[in-house]
C-alpha cells in the first residue's frame, strides 16, 4: 500500500477556499438564516475536510481505476 505525502500548501488552500465559500454562503442566507455564521459547522469541516481528502487521494494512489489527484501529492517522479 502506497502512502503519498500530501502537499500542505495545496491542502491549506483547498480548505481555506471551502471555509470561504462556506462561510459567505452561511452569512447570505443560502445555508441556514441570513447573518448567522455557525463556527461549529466551519470548525468541523475545517478539520475533517483534509482527513477525507488524503483518504480519497489514498484511495486513488493504490487503486488502478481511479485517477489520481496529482496536484494533492508531492511526486518525486
Amino acid at each position: 500500500m502506497k502512502l503519498p505525502s500530501p502537499s500542505y500548501r495545496e491542502y491549506r488552500e483547498l480548505v481555506a477556499t471551502v471555509l470561504v465559500t462556506l462561510t459567505l454562503l452561511q452569512y447570505t442566507g443560502v445555508i441556514g438564516s441570513s447573518g448567522d455564521i455557525d463556527l461549529t459547522f466551519l470548525l468541523v469541516v475545517g478539520l475533517t475536510l483534509p482527513v477525507f481528502t488524503y483518504l480519497l487521494t489514498v484511495a486513488g494512489e493504490n487503486l488502478t481505476w481511479i485517477s489520481h489527484w496529482d496536484r494533492m501529492v508531492q511526486n518525486d517522479e
